[in-house]
């Protein structure tokens, strides 16, 4: 029997005893209760927190023993207690903003760019391996680029086209940008990828990376988010490096933001979901293409065919 209908049998059978005398707010109780699981339900998904409902589970409890007491000839010698049920959501309830990555693909992550190591000793590609990894650690963690928007620790290492490009664009999936405003929890960056010796079509050295950050947000005042990927926003970056007079070019540079704020998106930012009131997870892929989370946190995951809608 579902909670709904529990809840129900209990208040018929015991809302016109003689004996009870709030009949009138456990009633008041259960409808503001079942108008609390609505908002709830709505709000949240479904398959995460059909399991939470707290507020019905507390009613069905405290009218089964009201109940079972009165069946037994025991509730003349009891007095009702003062009880209070909550009337709204809790804060973050859902969201854990201590373990900030509790639930998701990344929280077996590496912390920033301990997520980021050479794979050999190759001495034909260890400058090149060098070069990408800085180039990783500048473009998507280091809060002068990230936070500041200061780009000049990335382009400093880059080949003068390379600079001019990265300089002009609005936005490059080999760089993060937060959206001004958006504040990262302590702790708030998780990397996982790798790197990988190759050659261009001249036979020249390249090193492949493909690495995906997540990054967890400081909800700040919000109080109605039910939903880990609320506040975590995934970039993938499957770049190419390759150095030319000890100086970074790009050869390819490919990738996909996911559950993040779209509009920050287009506008060649990261932002967290709830900054603009999202409540499922949102991505640069095409409509048709509804993968599941841990899907798009798979380093497999195919690149998605348009951008936001």
């Amino acid at each position: 029997m579902c909670a709904d209908h529990l809840g129900e049998h209990v208040h018929h059978d015991i809302e016109d005893h003689p004996d009870l005398k709030d009949a009138a707010w456990i009633r008041a109780a259960n409808r503001r209760a079942k108008r609390d699981v609505r908002k709830m339900r709505r709000r949240a998904r479904l398959r995460r927190h059909s399991g939470k409902v707290v507020s019905l589970i507390a009613l069905v409890v405290i009218g089964g023993v009201l109940y079972g007491m009165h069946r037994a000839g025991e509730f003349r010698d009891v007095s009702l207690p003062d009880v209070t049920l909550p009337t709204e959501v809790a804060p973050y309830r859902g969201v854990n903003t201590e373990v900030p990555f509790a639930g998701t693909p990344a929280e077996q992550w590496a912390d920033g760019e301990k997520g980021i190591v050479a794979p050999d000793q190759n001495p034909e590609y260890a400058a090149g391996y060098e070069a990408a990894r800085k180039a990783l650690v500048a473009g998507h963690l280091d809060p002068k680029v990230i936070a500041d928007h200061d780009l000049e620790p990335l382009l400093g290492m880059m080949s003068p086209e390379t600079r001019d490009m990265l300089a002009t664009s609005s936005g490059s999936i080999s760089l993060t940008r937060l959206k001004k405003g958006s504040t990262l929890l302590p702790n708030g960056i998780k990397v996982d990828g790798r790197m990988w010796p190759g050659r261009d079509e001249h036979g020249r050295p390249v090193v492949h990376t493909s690495y995906r950050f997540a990054y967890a947000f400081d909800p700040g005042d919000q109080k109605s988010l039910l939903d880990q990927y609320e506040i975590v926003a995934l970039q993938r970056a499957d770049v190419d490096y390759q150095l030319v007079d000890g100086r970074i070019w790009l050869p390819k540079v490919d990738g996909f933001v996911y559950s993040m704020g779209c509009q920050a998106a287009k506008e060649g930012f990261l932002a967290p979901m709830f900054s603009e009131k999202r409540f499922r997870p949102t991505t640069t892929q095409s409509p048709e293409d509804d993968r599941k989370p841990e899907e798009w946190f798979d380093p497999n995951a195919p690149m998605p065919t348009s951008g936001c809608d």
